[in-house]
């Protein structure tokens, strides 16, 4: 980290401290040209550290290495190539790591698949990003072979081989086989800063889905942050709950623990009942998840069910929706962890804001800039706005990603001048911290007055009966647009509309209260946990 940088954020409260002053960095490189380089690099210096816990298996970074280049030589012979696309639609486990890392030691662009989605959405990918190969697993092999008969490309397919038993015969080459008949020789093809090494795909929730392709000094970037703003420490297990087709595993976690040169806890998805003995069985200290996890932990488990004792988690991080101030304060009173909002997207490499971990922190806040990120509050004009109002969060620096994968349209309506338009709305108070308003499309529009429906849904997660609420427009002829509650109450049967509309007559404009409010036990979401408006819209149509 330069001294600017240092200075910048240090006004601002996120006191970074520079790479060189880190206990666990000290005799660690820190500067790359790839992100392959850079866990090479580990390799060398922590041969023999796990790097990998996967329930019984305990799997080193020299192991994590040996296996990813017999996956790179396999490839190699295959005819692949630099900036080549190969693809993983793996279930969660270290096979993701030996064919993704062994996907990008040769330069090719590792491309990661949602495995949640159905035929037809994978023959769009297929078409859409043209996968020299593709390595499937087995729980995914039936629905992955009803998207490639549908798709006009068809890429040779590599089957990671399960417990999972199924009829496809559509595979050319099981993982195993690589393994076996492959040398661990290493395969490291140089690369540059600029060069892409990653394509994640949008939730599609707007649309299609849009290919977004990263680069390695966009995720060299992100490790930089993560460990000089606090995040790590020496020791460190992090625990991965998400699916590892996200942003947020890989971006977020993947690579700045390595980075970190610190160990990941793998699980194959969140489990209320393995939640509390995942952390306990391999002591984890850092815990990342989602609103819908916390929020069903907190209501559904009782903490004195479980061993503190035993537990060495320090701090647990929150993202991919807002999460109510009221249920980060219960979660710290009832099972004494502290969790930590950030925002971010995949646009840019995952991490863009964090509530700081050695510094300064307010709850409902996204909290501050990365210190290696600009962000600017702009209005429609891009034009900076001041502090207190609201417009839509713009971020700029390396972590930005290069483009939307063939869609050079996209692309330069999303990045202007450098900066990259979220679409998220938000307003920066006098210590830079940043707090989440609404999606710029999710606005309401009633009757010529905007209505952001995070902000109606803040004011109602404080009702101690409301358990989560999801806020939307929905169309009346008369005034363009109504607001709209769903609501999960604490307990059914004892919250009713008008308790609610009372409630929130001191709390927000009348115009903001809700007219229509309908009681529900749960909300349509993606596989990350976000609220998906686009269905509770489209149930009102």
């Amino acid at each position: 980290m330069n001294s600017d940088l240092y200075e910048k954020n240090k006004a601002t409260g996120m006191h970074p401290v520079a790479l060189k002053d880190l206990a666990f960095l000290k005799e660690k490189r820190t500067d790359f040209d790839s992100v392959a380089e850079m866990f090479l690099t580990r390799v060398g210096e922590i041969p023999d550290k796990p790097y990998v816990l996967f329930y019984d298996e305990v799997i080193t970074y020299r192991q994590v290495n040996s296996k990813a280049n017999r996956v790179a030589n396999y490839l190699k012979s295959k005819g692949v190539s630099k900036g080549d696309v190969v693809s993983v639609f793996i279930m969660n486990s270290p096979e993701v790591y030996y064919t993704m890392f062994g996907i990008q030691k040769i330069g090719a662009i590792a491309g990661s698949i949602n495995f949640m989605l159905k035929g037809p959405e994978i023959a769009y990918l297929l078409d859409n990003s043209k996968p020299k190969l593709v390595f499937v697993s087995s729980e995914f092999i039936e629905e992955f072979s009803k998207g490639y008969l549908q798709a006009k490309h068809k890429p040779d397919v590599v089957e990671v081989v399960t417990n999972v038993e199924h009829n496809v015969d559509l595979q050319q080459e099981n993982l195993s086989d690589i393994f076996k008949n492959y040398p661990d020789t290493e395969a490291l093809v140089a690369q540059q800063k600029e060069d892409p090494f990653l394509l994640l795909y949008s939730s599609g929730t707007t649309g299609k889905p849009k290919g977004i392709l990263l680069s390695n000094k966009g995720q060299l970037s992100v490790c930089r942050d993560m460990s000089s703003i606090g995040i790590f420490r020496e020791g460190d297990v992090m625990l991965l709950l998400l699916p590892m087709y996200h942003t947020n595993p890989i971006c977020v976690w993947t690579f700045p623990v390595a980075f970190a040169g610190q160990t990941i806890s793998i699980r194959k998805a969140f489990s209320p009942a393995d939640f509390w003995p995942a952390i306990i069985d391999h002591q984890a200290t850092i815990l990342m998840g989602v609103p819908a996890m916390y929020n069903y932990v907190f209501y559904s488990i009782d903490s004195t069910a479980i061993d503190s004792s035993k537990l060495k988690l320090r701090i647990a991080f929150c993202g991919a929706a807002p999460l109510s101030v009221e249920l980060i304060n219960g979660f710290k009173n009832k099972f004494n962890v502290e969790i930590i909002e950030g925002y971010g997207l995949t646009e840019v490499t995952g991490l863009s804001t964090v509530n700081p971990p050695l510094g300064k922190r307010k709850p409902g806040s996204i909290g501050l800039a990365m210190p290696e990120q600009q962000i600017k509050i702009m209005d429609d004009a891009n034009s900076e706005l001041p502090m207190g109002e609201k417009g839509e969060i713009c971020i700029k620096g390396n972590a930005v990603m290069l483009e939307y994968f063939n869609n050079t349209e996209a692309t330069q309506n999303t990045i202007i001048d450098g900066w990259l338009h979220t679409g998220d709305i938000a307003f920066m108070d006098e210590e830079s911290f940043i707090y989440i308003v609404d999606r710029k499309k999710d606005m309401i529009n009633r009757g010529g007055e905007n209505i952001y429906p995070r902000e109606v849904e803040i004011a109602i997660e404080a009702f101690s009966l409301v358990k989560e609420v999801a806020v939307i427009g929905i169309p009346d002829k008369a005034l363009g647009e109504r607001v709209k509650a769903f609501i999960i109450p604490t307990e059914q049967d004892k919250l009713t509309e008008e308790k609610v509309k009372e409630y929130l007559e001191d709390k927000i404009a009348k115009y903001k209260i809700p007219e229509i409010i309908e009681f529900v036990t749960d909300l349509p979401r993606n596989p990350t946990g976000k609220i998906l408006k686009k269905e509770l819209k489209r149930m009102e149509q």
